[in-house]
């Protein structure tokens, strides 16, 4: 299958490309950085240097490419949330997902199936309930980005183009949140963030690739999914589960009036979790290799260690 995708430098687009090309698919990128890209695939993907906003062009490399997958998008952890940065956030995601979507329209793309990353942000604040595909949105900031985002992926029905948007919750992985949440712990002084009792929807790596490839392979998947364990854990558990795998203690508490004051808004998607269950998933018989967040930390760590 030849597959198109797009933010494939990132943390998650490079695993995917290396899972893609391992299970035989000719992938192709279309990237701002092709050096990069260059440096991480090789001869192995068609490279296209290509800035997000920009409309696609007719070309070869964009013949016959059956599925695309958007992972494009202005990282939410990287800057305080200021107005600017909120912009930010937006376009980058709108821009890319209305490139791909007028694409669809022209003709230029021609794919059966766009999958489409989106976020367990999507729910909101939910406290202790159980969140699953058919749960509606909610508010806050995370939330109307989330459903702005996946509203202009879902266009490209009209074109006759399968959607499948993929809410997907923290990525642990020996990149992303994992390593910052680690630091503090490394000094002997990690611990849960706010009251601890807010809920964290996690994934490894391996399984969040495993959906995606699932889910253009399988063909039988559309709408919504969450892309996450299916044992989310409160965040003091989360902690001390990781303080055990790294044999440090998880007694620090970080208050929430000190990320308020160095993170701003930005604090707000620490403090208010979301229970959310992989349904979908589950229903359509995907496998968890990494069920349980013990599991998952050790193979991570335990790699980390090796490397």
């Amino acid at each position: 299958m030849k597959i198109l995708i797009l933010g494939s430098t990132g943390f998650i687009g490079k695993n995917l490309c290396k899972e893609l090309l391992s299970s035989g698919h000719n992938v192709v990128v279309f990237t701002s950085n092709h050096a990069k890209a260059q440096s991480l695939f090789g001869k192995n993907v068609e490279i296209t240097e290509w800035i997000g906003y920009t409309p696609f062009m007719p070309s070869s490399t964009l013949q016959n490419v059956s599925a695309v997958i958007n992972l494009a998008g202005e990282s939410i952890g990287t800057h305080r949330w200021t107005k600017s940065v909120k912009e930010k956030i937006v376009q980058s995601r709108m821009k890319t997902t209305q490139a791909v979507v007028n694409a669809i329209k022209d003709n230029i793309l021609s794919p059966k199936i766009l999958v489409n990353a989106s976020a367990v942000g999507f729910y909101g604040p939910r406290n202790d309930e159980e969140v699953t595909e058919s749960s509606p949105a909610g508010g806050g900031f995370l939330a109307e980005v989330c459903k702005a985002w996946e509203s202009e992926a879902y266009k490209a029905e009209s074109y006759g183009t399968q959607v499948v948007t993929v809410r997907i919750g923290v990525v642990l992985g020996n990149e992303g949140a994992l390593v910052r949440m680690m630091i503090p712990f490394q000094y002997y002084i990690g611990g849960p963030i706010g009251t601890g009792n807010q809920w964290l929807s996690w994934i490894h790596i391996h399984d969040l690739v495993k959906i995606f490839k699932f889910i253009i392979e399988k063909g039988t998947v559309s709408g919504s999914v969450n892309a996450t364990a299916p044992q989310p854990v409160r965040m003091k558990d989360f902690c001390e589960i990781l303080g055990k795998v790294m044999s440090r203690p998880s007694w620090v508490r970080v208050p929430e009036f000190v990320l308020k004051i160095a993170l701003g808004e930005m604090a707000d998607m620490l403090f208010n979790g979301q229970r959310v269950l992989p349904k979908k998933m589950i229903d359509a018989g995907f496998e968890f290799r990494f069920p349980t967040l013990h599991k998952a930390l050790e193979e991570i760590i335990q790699r980390k260690k090796i490397g």
